[in-house]
């Protein structure tokens, strides 16, 4: 399979050049191959001969789009999916650095399955100097600042499931930054929407499109990029917020979408008391399970445990006992095929899925639904 990972950039000259020097470093297998189509915003702070200086290893397209008032990511990332030769696009943005399986990664969620949108997250850097010497060796953490956080979504899935698919708002969780999708879908859904020109949701929305438009979206585990830290303005985006919040509700009035307006909560910088980015997405969450009646309050979970040695057969168990009730699943396998194909299973009940989950992890879980018997089962596994 031939991906073309599309990344946009404008006048981030020294963000780009660490993101496309660590994607000399990616591990493909077979006949897997990939593509960067670079979408360069009408830069004036020298991006294009800086690129062009590189030494990279793999194809690579540099596209210069003249600066207008109708800039924006939506046109920035529609022209690099125009211009992709790949049967997948995947998005990653210019101020990412990209670990060596980030490419094999998304190919192998999409290999055999032609509906999924594979979503990956990222990790926050701290501030400081990328050692492109180091990384122009190899891949290496010593080449890069230490990481100070990781991505907010996953202390959503580490609550709630690792299954994005359980989720009733995962198509909120569609960042530009590390998700891929097969082109023939992004066509027939028309691409980004290019009346979204601020800060935030043109990807999401892209996400709610999708997921209407009947595709499954999964979480990839292993799918690692690395935020470099530089400065944004906290009103700025603020204010980005509220007027796209504003055309996406427009154009989708859907309750599920004029549910997002919880967030706000944690967005607004003049807030005296701000919920945490969590807090917030959980009242997100549940205010749309509560719609769709799927609040878990008084629901019963069998528990079943994935070991090395029912791994064959675990696909089966899973479909059958998803079939049967409420599930949590819990794999303590080294397998990367899994996690996809339990997000794939629509049983008609909750299904809730999580990929090794140390112990206090697995306290959380088992306290979070009552369900006191996942200790000691995934214990004895």
């Amino acid at each position: 399979m031939k991906a073309s990972l599309v990344i946009p950039t404008y006048n981030s000259r020294d963000l780009v050049v660490p993101c496309l020097m660590s994607l000399n470093h990616q591990r493909l297998e077979g006949n897997d191959a990939f593509e960067v189509v670079l979408v360069d915003d009408g830069s004036t702070d020298g991006t294009g001969e800086r690129v062009d200086s590189l030494p990279l290893t793999y194809p690579i397209r540099r596209i210069h789009l003249p600066r207008t008032e109708n800039s924006c990511r939506s046109a920035a990332r529609n022209a690099g999916i125009r211009a992709a030769d790949g049967e997948l696009i995947v998005f990653a943005d210019g101020d990412q650095i990209i670990d060596p399986e980030f490419i094999q990664e998304h190919i192998r969620c999409h290999r055999d399955r032609g509906d999924v949108v594979a979503i990956g997250f990222r990790d926050y850097l701290e501030p400081g100097t990328v050692d492109l010497g180091l990384l122009e060796k190899g891949f290496t953490p010593t080449a890069l600042p230490p990481v100070a956080d990781r991505d907010e979504r996953a202390q959503v899935t580490d609550a709630l499931s690792q299954n994005m698919g359980n989720l009733a708002t995962g198509w909120h969780f569609l960042y530009g930054c590390n998700v891929s999708v097969r082109k023939e879908h992004l066509l027939a859904v028309g691409g980004f929407d290019e009346n979204i020109k601020r800060w935030s949701f043109e990807d999401v929305e892209l996400g709610y499109r999708l997921h209407r438009h009947g595709l499954t979206l999964v979480h990839n585990l292993y799918s690692r990029v690395y935020h470099q830290f530089h400065p944004e303005s906290g009103q700025e985006r603020y204010d980005d917020w509220r007027e796209n919040f504003a055309y996406f509700t427009t154009k989708h009035p859907e309750l599920e979408v004029r549910n997002q307006w919880v967030l706000d909560a944690y967005f607004d910088p003049d807030r005296v008391s701000r919920p945490s980015w969590f807090e917030a997405y959980l009242r997100f969450e549940f205010a749309c399970r509560a719609i769709a009646g799927r609040l878990p309050l008084g629901r019963s979970y069998e528990v079943l445990v994935v070991d090395a040695a029912g791994l064959d057969t675990a696909e089966a168990e899973i479909a059958r006992a998803g079939t049967a009730g409420d599930l949590i699943v819990v794999d303590t396998t080294d397998d990367r095929g899994l996690p996809t194909a339990v997000q794939t299973m629509r049983t008609g009940h909750e299904l809730l899925y999580f990929k090794q989950p140390g112990p206090d992890l697995l306290k959380q879980t088992a306290g979070s639904f009552g369900c006191a018997a996942l200790l000691d089962r995934a214990a004895g596994a």
